[in-house]
């Protein structure tokens, strides 16, 4: 029988926290759902872990390609569900997700997809408050709000099948943040729904809580608003948010490079950020204070 939710995975090298994400899954107080995992060649004990699990899930095996767009696609290809549910490979679900999920969107038709509040879980085992503020809960339109805060995370995300007619899956030759392309795609597609408790716990570990990595999500975001707006069809309203948005991000990168001491990449991101939006007055302080510390060297 079809089972009205599949859930996918992405793994690669994660078998330290790929199990409790799978027991997250399996957790669930809805039950009407198949598992999909796909493993990107993993080198750890990945296939074994996945063995254990038997006909409990279906694993898909591929040579290591190290682009997440194709794995992304890999895994909703092979999904048979009425909807599509993401969950990261170290990211855990809070019992009631499915149920609190497919209800909202039982009871409204209109809803193409949903998303919910989530709570950063720390090394240690503490959690954060609800992540997300009051202006980042929304139902109905959400395009404008996720240009402005990325409030979707990927591993709250679940969607119908049909908006599949209607948003292409992640282009494989653009393997950057291809989850946030997607769910701002789905977003420009149809309405929203949202959970406004916490659902999911996002992993805080060691190779997140760096400065150069979270350099690296801000870039990200960057390259995937860049891509959407080389879509002219964008509403107006769209496109001036995600000019602001663009400023606000290179502006932190700018302040960031300063305070590492890289004033060449600071001055150019200060400056990138002032030709996305020439208002935003912290953009203007950051490129001063990099042309200051530029001279001075």
């Amino acid at each position: 029988m079809t089972p009205r939710v599949s859930v996918v995975i992405r793994t690669f090298n994660r078998a330290e926290y790929l199990r409790a994400a799978i027991e997250s899954v399996f957790a669930q107080t809805f039950r009407d759902f198949e598992l999909i995992v796909v493993d990107d060649g993993s080198t750890d004990d990945t296939p074994q872990l996945l063995a254990d699990y038997g006909d409990q899930l279906t694993p898909i095996f591929l040579s290591h390609t190290g682009n997440p767009a194709t794995t992304f696609n890999t895994a909703v290809r092979a999904t048979r569900g009425e909807f599509i549910a993401i969950l990261d490979d170290d990211d855990l679900w809070l019992s009631h997700k499915l149920e609190a999920q497919v209800g909202l969107l039982d009871r409204s038709h209109r809803a193409g997809f949903a998303y919910g509040n989530a709570r950063l879980l720390y090394p240690d085992g503490s959690t954060s408050p609800p992540a997300l503020a009051p202006d980042q809960i929304v139902n109905g339109s959400v395009l404008r709000t996720m240009i402005r805060n990325i409030c979707v995370h990927p591993s709250t995300l679940l969607f119908r099948r049909e908006c599949l007619a209607r948003v292409e899956l992640p282009d494989e030759r653009q393997p950057v943040a291809e989850t946030f392309l997607f769910s701002l795609n789905l977003a420009r597609a149809a309405e929203v729904v949202c959970v406004r408790e916490p659902i999911t716990l996002i992993r805080q570990h060691a190779s997140q809580l760096n400065t150069a990595r979270g350099l690296s999500n801000y870039q990200a975001a960057i390259a995937a608003l860049e891509i959407l707006l080389q879509d002219h069809t964008l509403p107006l309203s769209a496109q001036v948010e995600a000019h602001r948005s663009l400023a606000r991000f290179h502006t932190h990168l700018a302040k960031n490079f300063v305070q590492l001491g890289r004033v060449g990449e600071a001055r150019r991101h200060a400056l990138r950020a002032l030709a996305r939006y020439p208002l935003h007055r912290p953009a203007w302080r950051w490129a001063l204070q990099s042309t200051l510390k530029s001279s001075i060297k």
